[in-house]
């Protein structure tokens, strides 16, 4: 990171998660696919990046560890994925593969979650320069699955925090990651939607999340029905109101 300068400014691009699942454009770089599955029978892939624009870029590479502290991510430098090559130049209109894998086999109880950090190096600032340079920094989910087969498995839980708002919790206890795009609200019996979320956000093995819901109308049921879209489908639970 000490190709930076301090006229650079770092913008984050959380891919996989907003993003379309076969393509990915941010800037001028093109990126296919936006995510990548590893395990001991396939312990390499490809990625293909792609200058779109109209002048060379410097990229550089890193992967780290991904793991969750309560319902934060934490990101740690990790030798357990080898990327190659870690530092190039694409010119315009052309290519780039990169290679991915694994520097060991996977033997853990649980889906190893990481991040391939692909992150473009500007060129130095001219003398006098006095403005501000944006340089891409795209976060690339590289997941290991589990060595016996294993999926994720979410606990909700729901909090009335005021007369017009919900607060949802969800635990992910199982050995893999879920994906969550999106959580409905209704009261029981009812589909008229009570409140609904983008969540957009991954939910590691042992993470948790809570969203602060605000209620459409005026309710005071005790129990609330949820409704969230998963990469796994849809999941519904009936949830009782607790107290803050």
């Amino acid at each position: 990171m000490c190709l930076f300068t301090r006229y650079t400014a770092r913008l984050a691009l959380w891919l996989g998660v907003t993003l379309c699942p076969l393509w990915a454009h941010s800037g001028s770089l093109g990126i296919n696919p936006i995510r990548v599955d590893l395990s001991a029978a396939r312990p390499t892939a490809a990625i293909t990046l792609s200058n779109t624009g109209g002048t060379s870029m410097v990229v550089q590479l890193q992967v780290s560890k991904w793991s969750a502290a309560g319902e934060e991510d934490r990101y740690d430098p990790s030798p357990d994925i080898l990327v190659t090559p870690p530092i190039f130049t694409i010119a315009p209109g052309v290519s780039q593969i990169i290679r991915v894998g694994l520097s060991s086999a996977s033997g853990t109880d649980r889906e190893l979650a990481y991040r391939l950090f692909v992150e473009e190096v500007p060129s130095p600032p001219k003398p006098g320069y006095q403005g501000l340079q944006v340089a891409l920094r795209l976060g690339i989910p590289v997941f290991v699955e589990a060595a016996q087969a294993t999926q994720s498995k979410l606990q909700w839980s729901a909090v009335r925090t005021g007369a017009d708002a919900i607060s949802i919790q969800v635990g992910n206890v199982g050995g893999a990651h879920a994906r969550i795009l999106n959580i409905n609200l209704s009261a029981p019996g009812e589909s008229r939607i009570l409140a609904s979320q983008v969540a957009a956000s991954y939910l590691l093995p042992g993470q948790t999340k809570r969203w602060n819901m605000r209620l459409s109308r005026p309710w005071q049921g005790r129990q609330v029905y949820l409704s969230a879209t998963t990469d796994q489908g849809v999941t519904h639970a009936e949830l009782e109101l607790q107290s803050p």
